[in-house]
């Protein structure tokens, strides 16, 4: 289970910048670097989608740190890479993982902050079947020497009623 949380979570920041976050730029000030971010979003879920470890620990910085809504932390981006290849070995390759940015936010022209939702559901699910998981999240993005890569993800459990 907790294997999935993570797989989930990192898969959050793929984000895959939505009308939503379009929206946070109106003046499309920041439209080249949120097209890359989607981007990234896209590659986050694909590589989750694949149980592909490595490619999907290699949208993070070194530096990076990943936090469940538990608390544990995985500390770079060895340990994210890690954590994903043991849970990937546990979930079931028909669960998929979709992102979706609901905020995108520039800090600094370097630095982003998202927030958003991560679902994993079953592929071939009908409409009315629950998602094995659903979360919100919160990321950060940084680009150096001109690439976007993951800084920070945080997993947050919605409210229930």
């Amino acid at each position: 289970m907790r294997t999935l949380w993570i797989a989930i979570v990192f898969l959050g920041f793929s984000l895959a910048v939505s009308i939503p976050a379009f929206s946070q730029n109106p003046d499309k000030k920041h439209l080249t670097d949120s097209l890359a971010i989607q981007q990234i979003s896209a590659n986050l879920d694909a590589a989750w989608n694949i149980h592909d470890a490595l490619a999907f620990s290699n949208l993070f910085l070194e530096d990076a740190d990943f936090q469940w809504h538990t608390g544990d932390l995985l500390k770079d981006k060895k340990q994210i890479e890690q954590y994903f290849s043991a849970s990937f070995k546990q979930i079931p390759p028909e669960y998929r993982h979709h992102t979706t940015i609901k905020r995108l936010r520039f800090i600094d022209p370097d630095i982003a902050i998202g927030d958003g939702t991560i679902v994993i559901v079953r592929e071939g699910a009908t409409e009315n079947e629950k998602p094995y998981m659903s979360v919100l999240f919160t990321c950060i993005g940084k680009k150096i020497d001109d690439n976007w890569r993951i800084a920070a993800v945080r997993i947050i459990l919605p409210k229930t009623d």
